[in-house]
């Protein structure tokens, strides 16, 4: 079986990112699947949310820089690793920068090429930014974008498509947003679906049928460092409606990848 490889990215905060990663991580590997998932935020949060402990020597630097380093990343469980955050948020990029100026943004998807064999999915969450790192991500695989139903965080949404754009023309041609995931719903509130209304009229068909509502089981699941499918949560609809991101996005990862 080849190995899937999608980058959850969104150039805004809030949007639901390392919600949808680990979400992924933990629903792709309750499928028998095995998972790897690569933290490039500095703030740690998928990290933090996998119960990854901090400190550890191995983490999203040496996975990147050096592959001369045996890869080490942390097991939460079998056949489910991560690869920690580099908390050295300006010396990370400015180290990649000075890669990227060589060989332009290929860093990330060299690095996933060498430990692919032993994943059947390879998910990266990223930081809401687009630094150099970022750019290594975008070139690396496809891209599954959460978007919170907001007026502004939709407002984000053309500067993702200008980046890969871009890219799509320089080192990385198969570059591509496979899918929009709208996040933190609330139908009640007039913001909302006025901005589900922007998103679907801006991207169309690429907006993934499963609308991800505003839950507190979602934030406590990432406090908790558990999966958001455990029992304790089974009443909530916010990890209901991840079952069905992951059945959705497992398709599409199908599709694009053959």
């Amino acid at each position: 079986m080849r190995t899937r490889r999608l980058v959850v990215a969104m150039p805004k905060g809030g949007s639901g990112k390392t919600a949808t990663a680990t979400a992924l991580a933990w629903g792709f590997h309750r499928m028998g699947r095995r998972v790897l998932l690569i933290d490039l935020d500095p703030q740690g949060n998928a990290t933090a949310a996998m119960g990854v402990a901090p400190g550890r020597e191995y983490r999203s630097l040496e996975f990147l820089l050096h592959p001369d380093r045996a890869f080490a990343p942390a097991t939460v469980m079998e056949g489910l690793d991560v690869v920690p955050a580099s908390t050295w948020r300006s010396g990370l990029d400015l180290e990649v920068q000075k890669v990227n100026q060589l060989t332009g943004p290929v860093t990330l998807r060299e690095a996933i090429d060498r430990v692919q064999a032993a994943y059947e999915y390879v998910l990266v969450d990223c930081a809401p930014s687009l630094g150099p790192v970022t750019y290594n991500a975008l070139a690396a695989g496809p891209i599954l974008a959460p978007v919170e139903t907001t007026r502004l965080a939709v407002s984000v949404v053309p500067e993702l498509d200008r980046v890969v754009a871009t890219l799509r023309r320089s080192v990385a041609p198969a570059a591509k947003v496979i899918g929009y995931l709208p996040t933190r719903c609330v139908a009640r509130l007039s913001e909302s679906r006025e901005a589900l209304g922007a998103l679907e009229a801006m991207e169309g068909s690429r907006v993934l049928r499963t609308r991800v509502p505003f839950a507190t089981a979602i934030a406590r699941s990432l406090a908790e460092a558990t999966s958001p499918f455990s029992r304790r949560y089974r009443h909530s609809k916010g990890p209901h409606a991840y079952l069905h991101v992951v059945e959705e996005v497992g398709a599409l990862l199908e599709e694009d990848h053959g």
